[in-house]
């Protein structure tokens, strides 16, 4: 007895191994989506005041603003501490963007005295140029509500953020298509 198209159709979606790959894709759309609607939620806004007020780091003496910094390529504002459990496994992905000539800007936030953030940047061979954020003003400004933060600012607009633990590849990723 042969089965019609219907039939067989009928018959391959009852299969289990089908029904379990369903699931499973089921599953993984609702993560993905929760997860994105996460990012959103958590995602820092910043004034555009924010963008153009002169600031100093350790390796740029005269103010400069994020705007001036992000004018000709993607910038990576990264906001992270040094009691921050996660950044401790993104900050050498953001060292290795670095390295790649990507422009980086950390913003230590609430990680101590001046010489405290500099000697644990020492200590971890993170060479990336650092705003020690002592008293959160910056987190503040940037409504960053967790750590580590990751903005990507392009003249001086956010055009991407995300939260917690990020893979070298994906940012790299991001920043390549920012530039494009």
């Amino acid at each position: 007895m042969k089965m019609d198209g219907t039939r067989k159709w009928a018959a391959f979606w009852q299969r289990p191994m089908v029904k379990r790959g369903l699931k499973i894709a089921q599953l993984l759309l609702t993560v993905a989506v929760l997860s994105v609607l996460v990012d959103y939620w958590r995602a820092p806004v910043a004034s555009v005041q924010a963008a153009f007020t002169a600031f100093q780091t350790e390796k740029q003496p005269a103010p400069v603003s994020l705007a001036q910094l992000s004018r000709e390529r993607t910038l990576v504002l990264y906001f992270w501490g040094s009691w921050c459990g996660i950044c401790r496994h993104t900050s050498p992905i953001i060292q290795r963007l670095h390295e790649d000539g990507v422009p980086v800007l950390g913003v230590a936030l609430r990680s101590g005295s001046r010489q405290e953030v500099r000697d644990y940047l020492q200590q971890h061979h993170w060479t990336f140029d650092t705003l020690n954020d002592e008293h959160g003003d910056w987190s503040q400004a940037w409504q960053v509500k967790v750590t580590p933060t990751i903005v990507l600012v392009r003249q001086g607009k956010v055009i991407h953020s995300t939260t917690g633990l990020a893979s070298y590849w994906g940012l790299k990723l991001r920043v390549a298509l920012a530039d494009a």
